[in-house]
């Protein structure tokens, strides 16, 4: 049996207004905004039951922490800061990209990430 908690509809709601993967650092402090006592070891907890059900997938990107998105977000790629580390989605989605297999080879899925530094960093660069 499956329970509804609090915490799980606050964490549940984390996931869906988010507009890029999270950390699991980054989920417990926008869930703490309406639940200040929430700890990290609930939100691994629940983590792995999103998963578990199918409801988030994990994002492994190298050079990257363990980022969580909801499975219900569209098919996208990524680009990570190399300063301040967060990652963020691409807009669409590369053309062509079955076409760099070679002759025989069947492309079944493909990830494509960005390395670089993102506009806060850029600006606090200057």
């Amino acid at each position: 049996m499956i329970y509804l908690t609090q915490q799980k509809l606050v964490l549940g709601a984390v996931f869906e207004h988010a507009k890029r993967p999270l950390t699991p650092v980054e989920i417990c402090e926008e869930a703490r905004k309406k639940l200040p006592s929430l700890g990290i070891a609930t939100v691994y907890r629940a983590i792995k039951q999103f998963v578990d059900e199918g409801q988030v997938r994990a994002v492994d990107v190298p050079g990257a922490a363990p980022h969580y998105e909801s499975t219900a977000r569209h098919h996208h790629h990524f680009f990570l800061c190399q300063q301040c580390k967060r990652l963020f989605d691409l807009i669409g989605c590369v053309r062509g990209v079955k076409s760099l297999a070679p002759n025989g080879f069947r492309v079944k899925q493909h990830e494509i990430v960005l390395y670089g530094e993102c506009a806060s960093c850029v600006t606090e660069g200057e």
